[in-house]
C-alpha cells in the first residue's frame, strides 16, 4: 500500500460508520414517531364495500349515478359526515376538478354491501378522528 492511500481508507471508514450511525439514529427516530397505541384486531371496525346511488346537482339539473364507495360506515348519514376522504373523491369523480360550483353530493341509498376487511380503530375511534 502506498503511504497516502491509508490516511484516505481510514477518513473513509470513519465517513461509512458516521453516517451509518446516522441512519440508525434516524430510523429510531421515526420509528418513535410512527408508534400508536395498538388496539386488537378483534374490537376493530369492519370495512366494506359498498355500491350507493348518488344525487349531485349540476348546471341546476340533479343527476343520479351509482358509485362504488369503501367506508368503515355503513348508512348514508354516517358516511357523508365522517368520511372525509370517500366524499372528497366523489366530488372529485362526480364533478372533476376545474368545477367552480357549490359541490353538493346526496348519497340516497346504499344498494349493495360486502366486508372487505378489519379497521384497527373502532367505529368510536373513527368519529373521533373526524373532529381532529
Amino acid at each position: 500500500m502506498s503511504p497516502c492511500s491509508c490516511p484516505r481508507a481510514a477518513r473513509h471508514a470513519a465517513e461509512c460508520s458516521i453516517q451509518t450511525a446516522k441512519r440508525q439514529r434516524i430510523s429510531e427516530q421515526q420509528s418513535k414517531q410512527r408508534q400508536r397505541p395498538m388496539t386488537s384486531l378483534s374490537k376493530g371496525a369492519p370495512i366494506y364495500y359498498m355500491t350507493a346511488r348518488v344525487a349531485f346537482k349540476k348546471r341546476k339539473v340533479v343527476h343520479e349515478r351509482v358509485v362504488w364507495v369503501v367506508s368503515v360506515f355503513r348508512n348514508p348519514s354516517d358516511i357523508t359526515r365522517h368520511d372525509y376522504k370517500t366524499m372528497h373523491r366523489l366530488e372529485q369523480e362526480l364533478y372533476g376538478k376545474n368545477a367552480k360550483s357549490d359541490k353538493h353530493i346526496i348519497i340516497r341509498e346504499v344498494l349493495s354491501t360486502k366486508v372487505v376487511g378489519t379497521s384497527n380503530l373502532t367505529l368510536n375511534e373513527h368519529k373521533e378522528q373526524d373532529k381532529k
